[in-house]
């Protein structure tokens, strides 16, 4: 549900690493250094080894100048197909998939497979607490589908412009300009909806182009929630005593709330022409009631997840539980193409506001597309990561990927099933909003520190009259973590330079290789920063400094 950030609009094509050259990477000496250090100086005046490398790869560089330029060309004529899940794609300017990314694609999520898996136990967690909510509510989980979509599914089906951003092959991974990897679980809303289902949930895998930095990877799970009710539904009746069931519905889960042994303060002070005011089609009063529903069932989730957590946190800091501090969450506008109004969720957790999820009323447009007349309701879209990762205190997005038992064995718990409503209203084996959570709270312990390998980069872009792909940041970040995969921890831009007389202007980035299981050699540092820098300046015709 998370709107796609701002990105140039520059269609970028990937390119596979370029086999190594033994005679740039003996040139190549570089020392591992635990900590950090300026070197604005080093971009300007190479001393050492980064002078090695600056003129190692120069030389490499002026010997292959020529014959990549012809490469590029020739191979741009060459009729191209990618292969991806049994199928064949045709390429075009658009086609962006590395090999890092094709090698863990998979008709269904790897992760989620795994039942002791932190990001499996905080999905059951959230389909067993919904499912608990309501005598009415039955959230259906939804089998997630293959991750390649049309782009007209992942954008056009949803109201997503056609200079949006998030189109960009700079954001998204593409198969060809027709076919994409899903980029959110809301690419499938229109799909699900067809289908008939009124009231779901779909955990699935999702893929961008981003930053390299200890909370972003290019690929990380979402949870896409909704539910819908026929208009009727929202109309008082004389059997609900003047109410309509979905008003009924709402005083329930907010008398939950109320309920609560862990104290919540909510602050929605939300204009609503802010959060997008309502769609021409619906009736206000409908609208407001969709809204509110969705409001006390997200508090609910909120508490769910972030209550108990509090509570010890407050306990450990030597507070007296609900007296010392509420859970406090606020609602604040945002902008969807595919909800209006739009809100966010954030909650202040351990001395700061963290964004939870996105969420707003469906566009009727969505519902008309799906084929549904006459209903309204509302959806919403969680990262799991970034709530896992906060639940959990991981430190880094990688481990989520780590096969290391000394991690995976940390949550190795037998979630509580989803189970039937008793005739109390309650449920076996789940934790209701106002009730005592019935899952052990799981703090990851650390197992191990390895020491970090700086390698710095400095280069002078080309001009546009080089004949060169246009360069973007995270095309940087897509080489770097294609060549070194998971050895990649962090990338950052330290320093930018202008020559003063020719114009000319040059970039120094950093690179941080650590591995979260292994000590590094030097050696192999060595060789993956060597083969950066090699396809650095095949793909762009970089000038390495």
């Amino acid at each position: 549900m998370r709107v796609l950030r701002s990105a140039q609009r520059t269609a970028i094509r990937s390119s596979a690493a370029l086999p190594s050259t033994p005679s740039l990477r003996s040139q190549l000496q570089f020392r591992c250094s635990s900590s950090s250090s300026s070197s604005s100086s080093s971009h300007r005046r190479p001393e050492g080894d980064n002078a090695q490398v600056r003129i190692a790869a120069t030389s490499f560089q002026r010997q292959r100048r020529t014959f990549a330029s012809s490469s590029r060309r020739s191979s741009d004529n060459k009729a191209r197909t990618t292969t991806a899940l049994g199928q064949e794609f045709p390429a075009d300017d658009y086609t962006n998939l590395p090999s890092s990314i094709l090698s863990r694609l998979a008709p269904t999520p790897i992760l989620l497979s795994n039942p002791s898996h932190p990001l499996t136990l905080l999905q059951s967690q959230i389909q067993s607490h919904l499912a608990s909510l309501t005598p009415t509510a039955s959230f259906t989980p939804i089998t997630p589908p293959n991750p390649i979509v049309s782009a007209e599914l992942n954008f056009s089906d949803l109201g997503f412009p056609e200079n949006h951003p998030g189109r960009s092959p700079t954001d998204t991974y593409y198969l060809n300009r027709q076919t994409c990897l899903r980029t959110h679980t809301s690419a499938h809303e229109v799909e699900v909806f067809r289908q008939g289902h009124t009231s779901w949930l779909l955990a699935a895998d999702v893929y961008r182009r981003d930053e390299i930095d200890a909370s972003h990877y290019p690929i990380f799970h979402q949870m896409e929630g909704a539910r819908i009710f026929s208009l009727e539904k929202y109309e008082p009746s004389s059997s609900g005593g003047g109410k309509s069931p979905v008003e009924i519905e709402c005083e329930q889960i907010e008398a939950r709330l109320a309920a609560s042994d862990v104290q919540i303060e909510v602050e929605d002070n939300v204009n609503l022409e802010d959060a997008g005011g309502i769609q021409p089609s619906h009736d206000k009063r409908v609208a407001l009631l969709a809204a509110r529903h969705l409001k006390a069932v997200l508090n609910s989730l909120v508490l769910e997840l972030f209550g108990e957590r509090h509570r010890a946190d407050l306990k450990a800091a030597g507070s007296s539980g609900k007296a010392a501090e509420p859970l406090r969450v606020r609602w604040i506008s945002a902008t969807f193409p595919f909800t209006t109004p739009s809100y966010e969720v954030e909650v202040w957790f351990r001395g700061k506001w963290l964004e939870i999820l996105g969420c707003g009323v469906v566009m009727d447009r969505t519902l008309q597309n799906a084929g549904v007349k006459n209903h309204l309701g509302w959806a919403f879209g969680l990262g799991l990561e970034r709530i896992a990762m906060v639940l959990y205190s991981i430190p880094d997005i990688r481990l989520f990927w780590s096969t290391d038992e000394r991690f995976l064995r940390q949550f190795s718990i037998a979630p509580p099933p989803i189970s039937t409503q008793t005739g109390s209203g309650q449920h076996a084996g789940v934790s209701p909003a106002g009730g005592k959570s019935h899952r052990p709270l799981i703090t990851f312990t650390p197992y191990s520190r390895h020491p970090p390998c700086y390698k710095d980069v400095s280069f002078w872009l080309p001009s546009a009259q080089e004949g060169t792909a246009s360069f973007h940041e995270n095309d940087f970040c897509e080489i770097v973590r294609d060549t070194a995969a998971d050895l990649a921890e962090d990338v950052s831009r330290i320093d930018e330079f202008v020559h003063p007389k020719t114009g000319r202007r040059s970039l120094c980035y950093r690179i941080n290789y650590r591995s979260m299981d292994r000590n590094l050699e030097n050696e192999e540092v060595n060789a993956v920063h060597a083969q950066v820098i090699e396809r650095l300046v095949d793909k762009f015709g970089m000038e390495i400094r």
